[in-house]
């Protein structure tokens, strides 16, 4: 199977099983912008998924909708270094409370608690299902990863204010 058949069977299940046409949009505009390449690529086995970085992301503490997409966003752009990560389609809204944002996160998200790994209305935590999920995802990762995953969720959580995460995640983007 081709890379582009594969995004259109995740574009149907964005908006089938997921309710999410935006993520639906975005994926298939990225299927006609990337056309040619797509066709001749070979299909992609996930190390993890969009699922999978939101268990690890609510891993260690309860969050509130904005930690929870600065945490994923970290989690996925440090996996994605060094794993082949499914496109979590993040997108930035400076001027927004919730600055980074992905309509295919927040839905998955709520899937998740819809499935029971998940719950939360304003803020998020995993459920005993959910742990025993993200601990078996998370025992994939080295001990190494795993630190600096732990890293990036302390200094998640230990940011109190809006504007320091935007500040935190503009040195992490751009650099000091």
């Amino acid at each position: 199977m081709s890379r582009l058949k594969q995004l259109l069977g995740e574009a149907v299940e964005e908006a089938e099983k997921y309710g999410s046409l935006l993520s639906t949009y975005l994926i298939l505009k990225k299927c006609n912008a990337e056309y040619d390449t797509l066709v001749k690529e070979k299909e992609v086995n996930y190390s993890f998924s969009v699922d999978d970085i939101i268990l690890t992301s609510l891993s260690y503490k309860e969050l509130s909708k904005i930690q929870f997409f600065v945490m994923s966003f970290l989690v996925c752009d440090y996996l994605s270094s060094r794993y082949i990560t499914q496109d979590c389609l993040f997108y930035f809204r400076w001027d927004k409370r919730i600055f980074i944002y992905s309509p295919r996160m927040e839905a998955h998200l709520l899937y998740l608690i819809r499935s029971g790994y998940a719950e939360g209305y304003k803020y998020f935590k995993l459920t005993e299902k959910g742990r025993v999920e993200a601990e078996a995802k998370k025992s994939l990762l080295s001990n190494v990863e795993k630190i600096k995953i732990d890293e990036i969720s302390s200094c998640v959580l230990s940011k109190n204010k809006l504007s320091e995460l935007k500040r935190y995640v503009r040195s992490y983007i751009f650099g000091k």
